[in-house]
């Protein structure tokens, strides 16, 4: 059983008049995961919609019409997970499966990546070749905080050589969706002390086979998701699940700090 709690405060040195904010900040009852309770707490901004997107994730919008020089956003609650040796299952939304094969903005071949490419090994089996995969690009890019940003893609990290696990998910994709694998985008939150980005947001792969389904790999870590794992979105790159997103109306600064603890 694992409690999260996600808490992102917007300050606003000159008061905003007006935010709309996306939240993708909410759990749904998966395989491999019950969660028993969840609730999303608001300071000056209200909820006005809850909803899906194209991919099944829970989504909120949430918006103030009058000036505020704070917002306090805290989504938390407990969820219960089970060992599922990295095998989510099957397809669990209407998109085709062919559309996670495509790039994206975030997931784009350059030279960086191709030469990456070139260098993954040859392993007939699918799954291995995979797991290869994973490992190869928690090799290739070394984990390092504060080297790369919320916006830096998957070309751009290889370039650098480190990143952190939204870098090597957007690496293992680009290269995996080359090779004819549909792929996607998981959030969510990781409650082990002994590997890498305990008590934060974590992120990790999916690759869809035919015989198994989705399946995880988590690249920073190199292992599969276990019952460690507390699942939030899914999406084709970082852009489709960020926890929130949205738009500011009003001249100034706009300051914002996260923090998560997964107990």
């Amino acid at each position: 059983m694992a409690f999260i709690c996600h808490e992102t405060r917007y300050h606003y040195p000159q008061p905003a008049s007006q935010t709309i904010q996306r939240l993708i900040l909410t759990p749904d009852q998966r395989k491999f995961q019950h969660v028993k309770n969840w609730k999303i707490s608001l300071e000056g901004t209200r909820a006005v919609m809850k909803s899906f997107d194209h991919h099944g994730n829970i989504v909120h919008i949430v918006s103030q019409q009058e000036e505020v020089s704070d917002i306090l956003i805290i989504a938390s609650g407990e969820v219960e997970t089970y060992q599922n040796y990295g095998i989510y299952g099957s397809h669990d939304n209407l998109l085709p499966l062919a559309l996670y094969k495509r790039e994206t903005s975030f997931c784009k071949m350059g030279p960086e990546l191709r030469k990456l490419n070139s260098e993954l090994p040859s392993i007939k089996d699918a799954l291995s070749f995979l797991h290869e995969a994973s490992v190869f690009v928690a090799k290739k890019i070394i984990y390092k905080k504060e080297v790369t940003k919320s916006d830096t893609d998957a070309e751009t990290a290889v370039s650098l050589g480190h990143g952190v696990c939204q870098d090597h998910v957007h690496i293992f994709l680009s290269l995996v969706r080359r090779r004819g694998f549909p792929a996607r985008y998981v959030s969510g939150y990781l409650m082990t002390s002994s590997i890498v980005e305990n008590t934060q947001s974590h992120a990790w792969a999916e690759v869809y086979l035919e015989d198994l389904g989705w399946v995880g790999f988590d690249i920073s870590n190199k292992i599969s998701p276990d019952e460690n794992y507390i699942r939030l979105a899914t999406g084709f790159d970082y852009q489709d699940v960020r926890p929130v997103s949205g738009l500011r109306y009003g001249a100034g600064e706009e300051i914002m700090t996260t923090e998560v603890t997964v107990q």
